[in-house]
């Protein structure tokens, strides 16, 4: 095994127990490689391909942090049957619970709240450099998740942000 190969297993290693304890799940298999989806024993993240890009190491940092605290905080009886009728909604529900686990473990772990803020702020800036993004190409759900994480996680606006969430309020 390279170098390489070394350090990214060591990386792996560190989200795997980061997310053990922040779960409280000491028993938690967390999977690299294909998206499969995550649940109550098993959290799916994305294969590292590159350590020396800096935002796609905060990315999957802050969804194992998102999906730990998710196992930690949400409570599956409750979160069904408070669940809404029709798309939009459900859609919109489960991003509140999102920002709210999110929210929760972030003010307990500052270094949670980093990766997650980090990770968002990369994906505006991200979106910001991609022309072709519009209001068009907006849905409420982006707009809403936008809104509270402004809101929650004082997310720094840019242009972009700042015309798109005008459109909305």
């Amino acid at each position: 095994m390279d170098e390489k190969e070394i350090l990214k297993e060591k990386f792996k290693s560190a989200i795997c127990s980061a997310t053990k304890v922040i779960s409280d799940d000491i028993n938690l298999d967390v999977k690299f490689g294909k998206e499969l989806e995550s649940n109550d024993n098993c959290i799916s993240l994305p294969e590292i391909d590159d350590l020396t890009n800096l935002e796609s190491c905060i990315s999957i940092r802050a969804k194992a942090d998102s999906e730990a605290l998710k196992i930690k905080y949400t409570d599956k009886k409750i979160y069904i049957k408070n669940q809404p009728d029709g798309e939009i909604a459900k859609t919109l529900y489960e991003m509140a619970e999102k920002i709210r686990y999110e929210k929760i473990g972030s003010d307990k772990l500052k270094g949670i709240k980093k990766n997650i803020v980090q990770s968002y702020e990369n994906s505006l800036k991200n979106e910001k450099d991609n022309e072709s993004s519009n209001l068009q190409d907006k849905s409420i759900e982006k707009a809403f998740e936008l809104y509270l994480r402004i809101h929650f996680f004082d997310i720094k606006q840019n242009s972009l942000t700042k015309k798109n969430l005008g459109e909305w309020q």
